[in-house]
């Protein structure tokens, strides 16, 4: 049986509102940005991000209306500091934002 699909169809299947969702856990240099973008296209929603380090991946999906709580070690870029998105709802208290050590 071929389990090749597209990655529309894997998000289509595999990620369904309200799920956790662990990405970004290679690093900078493998975070999935083309399945976080995916993830805004199907407007998945109140998802719960895992991840040691996200760069902008979990700011742009907070953007987006994704996501419900965070469990990450930092969100943001190096070069552009803390994400926009998230620190405007973790300030507005608009969502639950967990740090990696709770």
């Amino acid at each position: 049986m071929d389990k090749l699909r597209s990655l529309h169809d894997a998000i289509a299947f595999d990620v369904k509102d309200g799920n956790s969702i662990a990405m970004g856990c290679a690093l900078e240099s493998l975070i999935p940005f083309a399945a976080s973008h995916e993830i805004i296209r199907q407007k998945k929603s109140d998802l719960t991000l895992i991840g040691p380090i996200s760069d902008m991946q979990f700011d742009q999906l907070i953007g987006a209306g994704c996501v419900k709580k965070i469990i990450a070690s930092w969100v943001g870029n190096v070069a552009a500091g803390l994400g926009h998105n998230y620190r405007r709802a973790a300030e507005s208290a608009s969502r639950c934002f967990a740090s990696s050590r709770s």
